[in-house]
């Protein structure tokens, strides 16, 4: 029955529209705050389930690994130190056909820290990249606004690299 439920699920997934799956390499840098400087290193995974003409719509998952310079609000010596994140995003793709191109990417979602921590986020990322077949390869610079409940927002910034695959 799982296995039923499990085929069924990728098979719905898959026909929303052309699916890919996008995996990121970002590093994060807050800018100190009263709430506390916030520095982490992850991977963004989603994957895309519809596509309409230059839109898309994703969802995904973050994890990620705080640095120990984030400060001590955040980063707990001897814990197992991480940001996990759950979102949604939509993106515009300004040269949907063409082999380079520039995607504009917001995702907006839940995020913890530590297990300690929750809040909610949205980030808007520009990306620039090549196309090559069926994978495209990017480079990103966004920014992102974090709230921790009963903390202050958090401005972080964000670079990386992107690896999408098309189906």
């Amino acid at each position: 029955m799982k296995t039923l439920v499990v085929f069924l699920m990728v098979v719905i997934t898959g026909s929303l529209g052309f699916s890919s799956l996008i995996i990121d390499g970002m590093h994060y840098s807050g800018i100190a705050s009263a709430s506390g400087e916030l520095v982490y290193d992850g991977i963004n995974a989603a994957y895309v389930i519809s596509q309409i003409g230059k839109n898309s719509f994703e969802l995904g998952g973050n994890f990620s690994f705080l640095s120990p310079s984030s400060s001590e609000e955040f980063y707990k010596s001897g814990n197992f130190n991480t940001i996990l994140k759950v979102f949604a995003g939509q993106a515009y793709d300004l040269t949907e056909k063409s082999a380079a191109g520039l995607r504009v990417v917001s995702r907006v979602g839940l995020v913890t820290a530590n297990f300690d921590k929750f809040g909610i986020f949205f980030s808007i990322t520009p990306v620039i990249y090549i196309r090559v077949g069926f994978l495209s390869f990017g480079v990103s610079l966004g920014v992102e606004l974090e709230q921790f409940f009963g903390m202050e927002t958090l401005p972080v910034f964000h670079a990386g690299g992107e690896i999408t695959y098309r189906f």
